[in-house]
């Protein structure tokens, strides 16, 4: 009894964000591998948003010199990042971040739980953002904070009979705004909460309010979207609006309809997850239509704009509605159902949560960070690399790994293409050559385990001397995996080129 009312009087405390704030800290310094001062990997996806927000710091314009197909919200972040301190301080915005979406999380949690089940309702959804969380510094994760805060927004109209205020309004097309120029499909969370208010409107002929909600609402997202365009076109006038227009949205389409190959295992434990949160969420709330219908709006406008892909850190886009369910759960009743669903629940979770788990033994326990020696020897190679021509280097097949290596160097990679979905079709680097006046780079690094197109092959073989050369060899927990050793050459241009 005593302990309970401990937990109570911690959970409604004024300093319980401080509280959550080391949390966050905690977990982030532990989880996300791109930026924890604890682990030498860059990361994948979140090397290439760095390289983004590098070139941004050294003047270059977004999706005009440099491509990647997010939005340009992330790569402010990321510029933000490294101009004040570099990963440390990306950690610490991180945790940052973290922290309001877990004070947002508690504060929906709270309307009907207190002392432990809020606690453990907590818990358990930090826990599912460690199964999905894949190395930290991803969209998604930016994203949360601002699909969490309109879902508190209706839950308090919901419970204090209050409507929600006009200037409410203009706050979530404030995080509207934001999360489309971060990724667009990740504000489907609280969409289905703002859709199935305007369709109440509409319902109960309140036209007046809904004009004015909706004019709020867009003058939110307009205040976000003018100050990108503003940017872009003073950066590179009509032709920077397009460009990021293109990266930001455009280029979503194209990626969506790509297939990118994943397992039929990854199939079914993802939509196997999907499918008992929402038989969960239904049984508890299948009476409360006010409840109901926007969370299954909201999953259907996830599930929709997913594509054809499964990726496990999608999932952290629908976590605020996992709280929600979590926050409508009556633990005394159909306790034998929610038992059995959560022993099922715990069959994909287990299998996502080996990765998290295994870094953290593979690399901090037993110290076997294979990236250690492989960042290791590029730091020797370009040491040896004159100081002017090291923003000469084009990463032609090692993407995200090879942009990490740049990254950890503080490099910006010279740069074809950074990432897009229309880089799976770029022209050989010999039909660029032949086609028009080009000035290959200095320097060209290369990963012998992924295919090279045989005339970028001659190309390179006549144009450019094999210079250094290292192993990348992935150890995982004891033993070597062979089946993960690569050789990694860094090719420098003949001077002059010969001609063809």
């Amino acid at each position: 009894m005593r302990n309970s009312h401990r937990i109570e009087s911690l959970v409604n405390s004024s300093f319980f964000p401080l509280v959550l704030f080391f949390l966050s800290f905690v977990f982030v310094s532990l989880f996300s591998r791109s930026t924890s001062f604890l682990y030498v990997y860059e990361g994948f996806d979140p090397a290439i948003f760095k390289q983004m927000g590098l070139a941004l710091l050294k003047g270059k314009t977004l999706y005009v010199d440099y491509f990647d197909n997010k939005g340009c919200i992330l790569y402010f972040i990321q510029a933000l990042g490294l101009f004040f301190g570099g990963n440390f301080v990306l950690m610490l915005l991180q945790a940052v971040a973290l922290t309001f979406t877990l004070v947002i999380w508690d504060k929906i949690i709270a309307f009907n739980h207190d002392g432990h089940s809020r606690l453990a309702c907590l818990v358990i959804a930090l826990f599912l953002l460690l199964c999905f969380y894949d190395g930290g510094d991803l969209s998604e994760e930016w994203c949360m904070p601002f699909a969490s805060y309109p879902i508190l927004l209706y839950f308090k109209q919901l419970n204090t009979h209050e409507k929600i205020k006009k200037i409410n309004y203009f706050a979530i097309g404030i995080c509207f705004g934001i999360i489309s120029f971060i990724r667009i499909n990740n504000a489907s969370a609280f969409l289905g909460f703002i859709l199935y208010l305007f369709l109440t409107c509409l319902i109960k002929k309140d036209y007046k309010n809904f004009i004015t909600n909706m004019l709020m609402f867009f003058l939110g997202f307009a205040l976000i979207a003018s100050l990108c365009i503003l940017y872009f076109y003073l950066k590179a006038g009509k032709h920077g609006v397009e460009a990021m227009l293109y990266g930001t949205f455009f280029s979503y389409f194209e990626y969506f309809n790509y297939q990118i190959h994943q397992t039929v295992y990854h199939y079914v434990f993802y939509i196997l997850f999907l499918t008992i949160c929402i038989v969960i969420f239904c049984i508890n709330n299948y009476k409360q239509k006010d409840i109901l219908l926007p969370v299954l709006f909201s999953y259907a406008i996830f599930i929709l704009s997913s594509g054809k892909r499964c990726f496990n850190h999608y999932l952290i886009a629908v976590l605020p509605l996992i709280v929600v369910n979590l926050m409508t759960i009556d633990f005394a009743k159909h306790r034998k159902i929610n038992l059995v669903f959560a022993l099922l629940t715990l069959l994909p979770l287990s299998s996502y949560l080996i990765t998290p788990m295994g870094y953290l033994v593979n690399d901090l326990i037993l110290g076997k960070e294979p990236f250690k020696m492989t960042y290791g020897e590029f730091h020797r190679c370009i040491e040896e690399i004159p100081e002017l021509e090291r923003d000469s280097i084009y990463n032609y097949n090692l993407s995200g790994f090879g942009a990490g290596m740049m990254q950890h160097e503080g490099l910006l990679q010279c740069n074809r293409v950074l990432f897009t979905p229309l880089a799976f079709n770029l022209p050989t680097l010999f039909e660029e050559e032949t086609s028009k006046p080009f000035n290959p780079p200095k320097w060209i690094m290369i990963s012998w385990n992924m295919k090279v197109k045989r005339n970028d092959g001659l190309f390179i073989i006549g144009n450019y001397d094999l210079k250094y050369t290292f192993k990348h060899n992935r150890i995982h927990l004891i033993k070597p995996r062979k089946d993960k050793t690569f050789k990694i050459n860094l090719y420098r241009r003949k001077d002059p080129i010969p001609t063809q």
